[in-house]
């Protein structure tokens, strides 16, 4: 698959598609210099057990789980967790609140047109809805959208959101994918907490449209959603897993990255997520 990306980028676009058991410490995570968070230090639990669970999938990265009932943070990794990036296909999800909220498009089920060019994605192409597009991680679906998005509106939302380092580069449709805009790990929980509970800077229909979009799997026991990333442009790659679950009443977000080497890890990503929630009985 990730042949696949790189060669549609060089061939159509011309763009960079950027698409063991140890008792926990809590202790402040540090603020990195060059990729400063907030200003305000957060304090995470610090999860070295989890570690195990990377171990086992040959891989290394991070993973932040916040607890919306108590305000906790639990994480492995926490000076990566800190670390910013590109959220490359993780930024869909606050790319369809902005799509939905500046008129770009009038509801999911507005059809974004294809424009006719073939890429190797074979499923990215065909015209299709915004939720189709959320699903298939259609990025010329998106950066179609992106034109139809003021910049100006944009960049008011990611300020007034507090997503990540706010910036928007040079190119409008490919900012999310290019690393000029970066979040980390412990920040992309915040802003899914936030979204899950609805208290995100867009109304309340365009953050339900796109808590529904988000679904990945439900349950009478729990609702879970989430988001997949992959971003190509730096080695190594960098593969997201965001989200949260309902269960109980509660709302528990959550955010991995780790390094990719190949596409045999690309499913590691779900898989240790799962296996963190199920340490956590959420799953």
């Amino acid at each position: 698959m990730k042949k696949l990306i790189s060669r549609w980028r060089r061939g159509v676009f011309g763009l960079r598609l950027v698409l063991a058991a140890v008792s926990p410490m809590v202790f402040a995570a540090p603020v990195h210099a060059a990729e400063p968070a907030k200003a305000a230090t957060v304090r995470m639990t610090e999860r070295a057990d989890w570690g195990k669970l990377f171990d086992a999938e040959g891989v290394k990265g991070t993973i932040v789980v916040l607890d919306g009932r108590t305000q906790t943070y639990q994480a492995f990794d926490t000076a990566r967790a800190e670390r910013r990036m590109s959220p490359a296909s993780t930024y869909k999800i606050f790319n369809s609140l902005l799509a939905l909220e500046s008129g770009a498009l009038d509801n999911e089920r507005e059809i974004i047109p294809w424009d006719g060019k073939p890429r190797r994605m074979k499923n990215w192409n065909a015209a299709m809805d915004l939720r189709t597009a959320f699903r298939v991680s259609c990025l010329p679906c998106y950066q179609v959208v992106s034109h139809k998005i003021a910049r100006q509106f944009a960049q008011a939302k990611l300020n007034e959101a507090g997503y990540g380092n706010h910036t928007i580069g040079r190119a409008a449709d490919a900012y999310w994918i290019d690393d000029s805009l970066q979040i980390s790990a412990r920040e992309q929980v915040d802003v899914l907490q936030r979204l899950a509970r609805g208290t995100l800077p867009f109304s309340a229909r365009s953050q339900d449209i796109v808590r529904q979009m988000s679904i990945v799997e439900a349950n009478p026991d729990y609702v879970l959603h989430g988001k997949t990333g992959w971003f190509v442009d730096k080695k190594p790659d960098i593969g997201w897993w965001v989200g949260w679950i309902e269960r109980d009443g509660n709302i528990t977000s959550v955010a991995l990255n780790i390094d990719l080497k190949d596409d045999a890890d690309v499913p590691k990503r779900a898989r240790i997520v799962r296996a963190v929630l199920k340490s956590l009985q959420l799953i």
